[in-house]
């Protein structure tokens, strides 16, 4: 073990996951794979091997024993510094930074320290200050659970009073004032006591509503009387739901044959938009290191810059006091040491397994419990490499359960687990007499678990929008896969590169919406990666062989007409139809157009369209310089010309015309010039179309910028009665709704950017009164 001991120092999951490879004779282990029928097999394999278990167990003893020495723990020191920064914030009025020391103060504060109260309390200040009333009032409740000084209560309850007074609830704010005249527990200052006299006036104003309240406890119960913020509702399914397919609608179904084993199909026709799923996560994992993350590891919700941490971990935190226990009850008592080990950051979507097992055992909902269960695993068509790489995963999390929580003291795997089988073709056979044999059933389940995972985990993504360096307003969105997934029921789709479904995601909830008019009888498809719009057939094929093991027969990938489809919009102006001309390999003539079938061998036709580019670029950058130079009339003659060189010998929609026509449209603009703007943006509209979609953002995107100048010259323009004008009118309300419907399918009305466009339609809705249009 000295030579183990040795090897195990700094090693990362990765590489010890690459040492046991090497060392279990994998060439032997591997035959023995393509035998084995089920995961217990092969992890009885693995758990027998001592080798193996006594080098995870030092690792993990390392890892445990290191975790005070982390730079990411609890930690006095830090939450300290935190909170003396945010009170120099504080002083100088800088009070939404102060808000983000103080949470950083109560990140690190550790377990059983005053520290965390504090640092909660003095966020409630801050909190106040930026008339955040209903965020005060969350942050004291917090404050008093987490063991707040009682004989220092006494501000905190005028903090509360206040707040309740400036939302203009008059009668919850006389409350408390009842309760602090009736008690002499709380240091307060002469003018904390001046400022709860002039109170009183509050209880003699409402004194026949609060009559009979002054027995309450001194205590002041505020918890019962916050109000939580109202969440968006999600429509009902318009079908109703399928009792045979829970969180579907009544329009589809799920059917099996031996070839595809189950899908999804429409039984009756499906139009555009509507809704075909709406599913809450079985369970799920924030992505921990994703800037944009500020979500609640239980239930998912944005809980902005005022989120609860856990007392124990730095990594985990929620939106209110009810998530955390719910999380620890369901999941996180047996999570969170493998969160102050540092564990959980290297593991990767195996993380995601653990939790799915927690939940699994201790969820009450035994049908969703089977839902899970049913789910493939390809155990049978993943290489045998990577099987034997999950089953070690599969053993490390077991040893882990075993020797640093509770978890086989805590539960009863017979009444947990092995009880909730509705059909025993799915359950583990495994006697559980002994210890050895429960370790075998848990790290049995914990691979399947990682199996079905890998094929079936879904992506939470959020769109993040950040402004470009322009001055003009144009925004770049990026997605961002904020956390990983399992839906039991849509994953019951089979895959299309070319889908006619999407997916959107309210907190942990999957909407899935048709964004295609869907026939009876027709199937209903996800993309599982990317779509072809997107990704070259080569790439897509590769990537959906390795990760779910099969090769994709779609339209999209057997069809010619989509073969190139990519290319398209980087391919050269056809001499005979204008059409794109593509290269037949990647480097060298003929070239050949794909809406025509012309051939064109001629060097010379190529060397110009070459050469073409080269000055389009010259006048590109001309046209850069002179906007930096605040010459703006110069720049559009540079930009002019550069545009009809492209025009000249670029396919109409080659990304180079587009960009182009984007930049002429932002510097007119600049210019007031917005009729010219909306001209070049037409454009741009139709070709984003063509390479992205009718539901794609991106086409929302360019007609949210299209009807933010087309708004503004509406409001600014003196002419009404032009026929340009009132061609604009009509092109803004279609903009509009175009946009409007693009955002309901692919977010839903909660999304910021709907807002924005419903500002829009009622500005025009406005215009609109004086024209008959």
């Amino acid at each position: 073990m000295c030579t183990a001991r040795c090897i195990v120092i700094d090693m990362r999951w990765d590489s010890v996951v690459d040492y046991l490879n090497h060392i279990l004779e994998p060439n032997i282990l591997q035959n023995d794979i393509k035998n084995m029928k089920c995961e217990s097999e092969l992890m009885s394999c693995l758990l027998s091997n001592h080798r193996i278990t006594k080098f995870l167990s030092l690792w993990l003893s390392k890892l445990y024993n290191e975790r005070e020495t982390r730079k990411e723990r609890k930690n006095l020191d830090t939450s300290i510094y935190y909170k003396s920064k945010g009170n120099k914030a504080f002083k100088i009025k800088d009070y939404n930074t102060s808000v983000k020391l103080y949470t950083k103060s109560a990140i690190y504060a550790p377990s059983g320290s005053i520290d965390l109260s504090l640092a909660i309390a003095n966020r409630s200040a801050s909190l106040f200050y930026l008339e955040r009333w209903q965020d005060c009032i969350k942050d004291i409740e917090l404050a008093i659970k987490l063991g707040y000084p009682e004989k220092s209560r006494g501000k905190l309850y005028l903090r509360i009073i206040e707040c309740y007074l400036k939302l203009n609830k008059t009668i919850l704010a006389a409350r408390i004032i009842s309760q602090l005249n009736n008690s002499s527990q709380y240091d307060m200052t002469n003018e904390q006591r001046e400022r709860l006299q002039k109170m009183n006036e509050i209880k003699l104003q409402s004194r026949n509503t609060i009559d009979g309240i002054n027995d309450v406890n001194s205590t002041c119960d505020i918890e019962n009387v916050t109000e939580s913020p109202s969440q968006p509702k999600l429509k009902r399914l318009k079908s109703g739901e399928n009792p045979n397919f829970r969180s579907a609608s009544a329009s589809i179904e799920v059917k099996y044959t031996p070839e595809k084993g189950r899908y999804v199909v429409a039984n009756r026709n499906i139009k555009k938009g509507e809704t075909l799923f709406i599913e809450d996560a079985f369970s799920f994992v924030v992505v921990n290191n994703n800037k944009y993350n500020t979500l609640c590891h239980n239930c998912c919700k944005n809980y902005l810059d005022i989120p609860i941490p856990c007392t124990e971990c730095v990594d985990t935190l929620f939106c209110n006091m009810n998530c955390w226990d719910k999380a620890c009850l369901s999941h996180h008592r047996w999570i969170c040491p493998a969160s102050q080990m540092g564990l959980l950051r290297q593991v990767g979507i195996t993380h995601l397994a653990l939790k799915l097992l927690c939940v699994c055992t201790t969820t009450t909902n035994n049908e969703r419990f089977n839902d899970v269960q049913q789910l493939v695993t390809n155990f049978n068509k993943l290489a045998p490499a990577d099987i034997i790489s999950y089953g070690i995963t599969a053993t490390m999390l077991t040893l882990y359960l075993s020797k640093y929580t509770d978890f086989f003291k805590d539960i009863n795997l017979k009444e947990c687990l092995v009880s909730k089988f509705s059909n025993n073709e799915f359950n583990i056979k495994c006697d559980l007499a002994t210890d050895d044999d429960k370790q075998l059933y848990v790290s049995s389940l914990l691979l399947r678990h990682i199996l079905q995972l890998i094929c079936n985990g879904h992506a939470i993504t959020k769109i993040n929008v950040t402004p470009n360096d322009d001055e003009n307003k144009l925004l770049i969105e990026e997605q961002t896969r904020v956390a990983t997934a399992i839906y039991p029921s849509a994953s019951m789709m089979n895959h299309s590169c070319d889908p006619n479904i999407i997916n959107s995601f309210l907190d942990q909830t999957l909407i899935v919406k048709a964004i295609k008019d869907i026939k009876e009888g027709e199937e209903v498809l996800h993309c599982y990666g990317v779509e072809f719009r997107r990704m070259s057939k080569v790439d897509r094929q590769e990537s959906l062989e390795s990760q779910y093991c099969f090769t994709c027969n779609c339209k999209a990938c057997t069809m010619p007409e989509y073969e190139n489809f990519m290319k398209r919009f980087t391919a050269m102006k056809c001499p005979e139809c204008s059409g794109p001309l593509l290269l037949c390999d990647d480097h060298d003539p003929p070239m050949f157009c794909s809406d025509c079938g012309a051939t064109v061998f001629e060097l010379t036709y190529i060397y110009k369209v070459k050469q073409a580019q080269v000055y389009a670029k010259n006048y590109l950058r001309d046209a850069e310089c002179y906007m930096q130079l605040g010459n703006l009339e110069q720049a559009v003659v540079e930009l002019k010309n550069c545009l009809s060189l492209r025009k000249r010998v670029l396919y109409k929609y080659h990304e180079d015309i587009i960009t182009t026509l984007d930049l002429m449209a932002n510097l007119c603009v600049r210019m007031d010039q917005r009729l010219p703007a909306i001209y070049h943006l037409e454009h741009t509209i139709v070709a984003i179309e063509e390479r992205y979609g009718s539901c794609s953002i991106e086409l929302c995107n360019e007609l949210n910028k299209i009807t933010d100048i087309c708004i503004s010259y509406l409001k600014t323009e003196s002419n009404t009665a032009s026929k340009f004008y009132k061609n604009v009118l009509k092109k803004t309300r279609r903009y509009l709704n175009d946009a409007q419907q693009i955002l309901d399918i692919v977010y839903g009305p909660w999304h910021e950017t709907y807002n924005e466009i419903e500002t829009k339609i009622a500005v025009l809705f406005n215009i609109l009164q004086n024209f008959n249009v």
